[in-house]
Order: C-alpha cells, then structure tokens, then sequence
C-alpha cells in the first residue's frame, strides 16, 4: 500500500471515531434512558400511572383498605337497620319529593322512533345512561342484571326493576365502560347487548379491561389509557383520569385501568365521570374539554365519609365537580339503584338540593332523575 494511503488511515479513523461521538452524544440528548436496560428503559418511559403491578391514582395514590378499616366498617353496619334504608315505601316517598325543576318525560317502552334528529339523555339506573346524539346511541356502564355481584343469590340487589329491557333499547352503537368493578362492568349484559341485530356495538373500554373482554370472546373492543382518544366518525372519544381502583376479584386488584370519558361530537360535548373520589383531575380535564353540553356526575355510595371519601365523591362535591366543570347541565348517576353504602336511598336527593341552594345553583342545572326518566 502506498505511504500516501496509510497515513490516510489514522486520519480516518480518527474521524470516524468523532461522528461515532457526535451521533451518541445526539442519541443520548434525545433519549436520556438510551444507557438502561430495555425493562429499565420501558419502566421510565412509561405514564406514572403505570406500575409493575398494575395502575395508580394520576397522584400517585391507591385506594387500598386495611383489613382493620373493613372491619370497622362492618362493625359499625351492625346498629344500621340497612333494609329499612332503602324500603319500597321510602323509595316511592323520596321519588315523590323530588323537585319540580327536575321533572321531565318518562319514557316508557322502546325510545327507537322518539327525537330520532334531537339529542336525548335516559338514565335507566346507577350509571347506565342512553345518550341520543343525532341517531347514534352511546350506553354507559350497561347493567340490566338483578344483583350487582359475581353471584346470582348474594350481593346488592336491585331496588327498582329495569325500566327498559335490553331488548328495547334499540340499536346501540356504542359501550362506554368506566371500570371493572361488579355494579359497572356487568358481564351478562354486555354478552346480550353483543347479541344485538346488526352485530355488536363498538365497546371502548380502559386498558386492561379490552384483554379480559376479548379473551371472553368479545369483538370490536378497543382499550384506551388516560388521555388517550379514537376518532370513530363524526365522534372523538377521550378516555380521562378517575380517583378510583379496579378489580373483581381476590387477585386482581388495580390490574386494569379505570376513568371517565369524555365523547366530543360536532353538535354536542359529553362527559361521563364514571365512579370517582375528588381530586385535581377534574381541573384537569376541564382546561382540555370545557366546555360541555352535558356530565354525568356520581352522587351516591358515599357514606360513611371516613371510608368513602376517596373513593365515592358526595353531592357536595358533585356540585362542586359541576363547578369545576363550568355548569354544564349535569345529571347526577351512582345511586338509589342498588345499596352499596350506608346513606338511606333519600340522603342524595336531600344532600344534592342542600349543595346547590348553597352554592346558589339553580336547581335544574343539576338534576336527579328517576329510572327511566329522559331528557
């Protein structure tokens, strides 16, 4: 090799040496986990609401119940008359007082032809709502079931029967699911509405929650994180933080996702808080969203409050949700369907109508309806 040529080799080694270094620094700047693992690298690239074992609060937080807490809880159910709580008579009696502000339609049998070009919100019980946008159905957390429980002899039971039968609903489009827990994800009912003329609805579901569907046998599911969004037609769908917990069972606790959903359509804008303690997440989704035509905020499930607090918002706070959110028409879900806490089935009523004469709301901004009542 001539001399000439073999001092060009060091020349260019070393200047290959310099762009090898000038393209790591470059990567390193762009990626500063590109040194870790590939477990350590996924670990801190993924949402801080993401665990090794499962999903936290966006704060970080889980709610978690010593045993300790639970038993006390049992303890102090023992003086409670819970039966007397939610008795036929009382029910009727609290229906009955509701105010006149929040009266509107009934809607018996099937809603199929009824405001076919008009937006309609029923609430059918708990948080199962039919919203008519245009002439597409969207069905919250459907539970048609008699007992919110994985057993058909034990567990809360109804306290009303199901103003419409799956059957009657009518065509549905779409299944908001807001989390796994028994009294929102129920599994006979989604199997029914699977079976539906036309073929399934498109379910969307938080993460997690589309695994255990599909390996069920269930098609046209789609998982979503927080924040995350799917553009199905004219609708956007935005699944969004809760202050809540997952789980069904002994071993699964937080293993899947949980939130509200957000569903933005040209002519109208919903939000669905699902089930929810409070927390900043509301602020946080107002800056996004805000603002909405209509939410639907829980009320119900919320005492006793040392045990409940971060779990189940109360009225108090809902109206305070239905601040945050800039006063949409709000209707308030999560109760007077099945007894899941230790309020008498009128305690939301009273509690919703004390916030808001506090707050100086007109008290059909935010109403409670009862089962099969429309909008």
């Amino acid at each position: 090799m001539p001399d000439k040529a073999m001092r060009c080799i060091p020349f260019f080694l070393k200047q290959s040496a310099l762009l090898m270094l000038c393209l790591l620094l470059i990567a390193c700047d762009a990626d500063q986990t590109s040194g870790l693992s590939g477990e350590a690298r996924a670990a801190a690239q993924r949402p801080s609401h993401h665990r090794d074992d499962g999903f936290s609060n966006s704060d970080g937080s889980r709610v978690n119940k010593p045993l300790s807490e639970l038993l006390r809880w049992w303890w102090s159910r023992q003086a409670i008359d819970l039966d007397a709580l939610v008795a036929p008579d009382r029910i009727k009696a609290a229906w009955a007082q509701m105010p006149q502000a929040w009266q509107a339609e009934i809607t018996n049998g099937s809603t199929e032809t009824a405001g076919l070009h008009r937006h309609e919100v029923q609430w059918l019980g708990h948080a199962t709502i039919v919203l008519r946008i245009g002439e597409t159905r969207i069905l919250t957390d459907p539970h048609f079931s008699e007992r919110a429980s994985p057993l058909s002899w034990i567990g809360p039971k109804r306290l009303h029967p199901v103003p419409l039968t799956i059957a009657e609903l009518g065509r549905i489009d779409y299944v908001l699911i807001s989390h796994n827990h028994y009294d929102h994800l129920d599994l006979p009912s989604l199997r029914q509405i699977a079976q539906q003329h036309g073929g399934p609805p498109v379910m969307l579901v938080p993460l997690g929650v589309d695994v255990w569907l599909k390996e069920a046998g269930f098609e046209r599911v789609l998982g979503f994180d927080w924040w995350e969004q799917n553009r199905l037609g004219d609708f956007a769908f935005h699944f969004v933080p809760a202050h809540h917990w997952s789980g069904r069972g002994l071993w699964d606790r937080n293993k899947t996702l949980w939130g509200g959903w957000v569903v933005d359509h040209p002519s109208f804008r919903f939000f669905f808080a699902g089930d929810t303690g409070w927390s900043d997440d509301v602020h946080d989704i107002a800056k996004r969203f805000a603002p909405f035509d209509l939410a639907a905020i829980p009320v119900g499930a919320y005492e006793p409050r040392w045990f409940m607090a971060n779990q189940h918002i109360n009225p108090h706070e809902a109206v305070r949700m239905h601040q945050a959110l800039g006063k949409p028409l709000s209707l308030g879900i999560h109760w007077g369907t099945f007894q899941l806490t230790d309020e008498a089935y009128e305690d939301p009523i009273k509690d919703l109508i004390a916030a808001m004469k506090h707050e100086a709301i007109a008290l059909d901004r935010f109403r409670l309806f009862v089962p099969g009542q429309t909008l």
